[in-house]
């Protein structure tokens, strides 16, 4: 056989250039010298064909493992596109959504790239998009199920990492379904539905975040709809939702400056009839996102966290940093925090929502949910300063959100600050932001000396 004659460098050659993993199994077999082109020399080749898809840090990994690795990925990865997700509770689901979280957090590991506006990505970008892409329905929000099934909180974080797949329409073309329950869910009380739950609140309400992306994802993909289609599209590339810029880390930092996004809500007797009513039963005109200029700015600047934090602002918000693990006997007496508590930040921001409002609050971040770092929790106060420049403490807006690891995405729900009404009848709605480069000339209509 020819490649028997050949070089083993020549059949390394060879083989490195195939691109079907098929096409390798069948050069593999051909004879004793293209076997040991792909399975011999310590395997050299397999670490080749890893990095040739995947982030590869400097950590030290055997070929052998790295072999497995890239097997199972393109396995799962390929089969995985014809799963039908549903629970996540399947093994197909389980055993494929196992790899997408190693691709999360393995991501900017190693080598990394420069898409076409000069921001950096990573190989394992180019995969998860490329699953996003070929998937029969990982991007769906049909998370109804038969009566009593148990929902996978770890299927509903993976389509939240997914998050600006989900709102580019050359990623994914498909309709957006289940409106009618996530408009329900988002516009529930925080009663019914807390955004965080657990030990000091530090478990994220994936499902309900979840809700919250299919909401306006179906305002901004659907053209029929007339609301945020056309404000969402007119934006240019630069000022779209983007994926995280660097390797997921559990600790703190502090966010981008300059963040676009946008609110809903109904009327306050609307409130209480979808609150009132199952799903699907009455679909409501979802208020502000309905207008031209529903797609705001929002500049941030992180402040001393010994700035002033109002009394106020707190009692409606909580926004302290509280501890992610239970202190020993000793710290409690001392007064002293739980080794290893991560920091929090403070920031000041400035807005314009048909007239230009401050905003204060606070990032304080999360322990991993489902095996993924990063994730932080935001509140805000959005309030307005009378003609003394004085806060307007009747008008005021309180904010909570879920920070996405990577710092470019914030889902949650706003409410208004009313000190009587109960907990199942606050008046609330759900908001989104993302990070942009630059918001400049977002108001180019407006008094510029008002907004700066």
């Amino acid at each position: 056989m020819a490649f028997n004659i050949l070089p083993i460098e020549l059949n390394k050659e060879i083989v490195g250039h195939l691109e079907r993993d098929h096409d390798i199994c069948a050069f593999r077999l051909v004879c004793r010298n293209t076997n040991y082109a792909v399975d011999g020399d310590g395997m050299s080749f397999w670490r080749y064909r890893f990095r040739q898809y995947y982030a590869l840090g400097s950590a030290a990994i055997s070929n052998t493992r790295l072999k497995r690795a890239y097997q199972k990925r393109r396995r799962w990865l390929n089969k995985g596109t014809g799963v039908e997700f549903k629970n996540g509770q399947t093994d197909h689901e389980i055993k494929t959504m196992e790899v997408l979280r190693d691709l999360i957090n393995e991501s900017f590991s190693g080598e990394i790239y420069d898409d076409k506006f000069g921001r950096p990505t990573c190989r394992n970008l180019f995969a998860l998009e490329h699953f996003v892409r070929s998937s029969k329905n990982f991007t769906d929000v049909n998370r109804l199920g038969p009566r009593g099934a148990s929902l996978s909180p770890q299927l509903a974080v993976l389509q939240l990492m997914c998050a600006h797949f989900m709102l580019d329409e050359n990623v994914v073309k498909e309709d957006v379904y289940s409106f009618d329950v996530s408009q329900k869910a988002v516009y529930e009380s925080a009663k019914v539905a807390p955004i965080f739950h657990g030990f000091n609140d530090l478990q994220v309400n994936m499902e309900w975040a979840l809700h919250v992306l299919n909401f306006f994802r179906y305002h901004m993909m659907r053209e029929s709809e007339n609301t945020l289609y056309a404000p969402f599209h007119d934006l240019s590339d630069l000022q779209k939702p983007l994926a995280w810029k660097k390797k997921l880390r559990d600790s703190s930092h502090t966010l981008g400056g300059d963040w676009m996004g946008t609110y809903a809500y109904l009327d306050r007797q609307e409130i209480q009839r979808i609150r009132a009513n199952p799903p699907g039963l009455e679909i409501f005109m979802d208020k502000n996102v309905d207008s031209g200029r529903a797609i705001q700015c929002l500049r941030l600047e992180f402040v001393d966290n010994e700035i002033t934090w109002p009394a106020l602002f707190e009692r409606h918000l909580r926004s302290k940093p509280r501890p992610q693990h239970a202190k020993t006997r000793a710290q409690h007496k001392s007064g002293s925090p739980a080794i290893g508590e991560p920091v929090s930040f403070r920031f000041e921001g400035t807005g314009f929502d048909e007239e230009k409002f401050f905003a204060s609050g606070w990032l304080n971040p999360l322990p991993p949910q489902q095996g993924i770092p990063g994730w932080q929790r935001m509140t805000m106060m959005k309030h307005f300063h009378d003609e003394n420049g004085v806060t307007d403490s009747d008008y005021l807006w309180a904010y909570e959100g879920v920070v996405l690891p990577g710092g470019q995405m914030i889902l949650g729900r706003w409410w208004g600050v009313d000190e009587d009404a109960s907990a199942h009848e606050i008046y609330s709605g759900p908001f989104i932001f993302w990070n942009v480069e630059d918001c400049q000339g977002m108001y180019e209509e407006t008094d510029t000396e008002e907004y700066e």
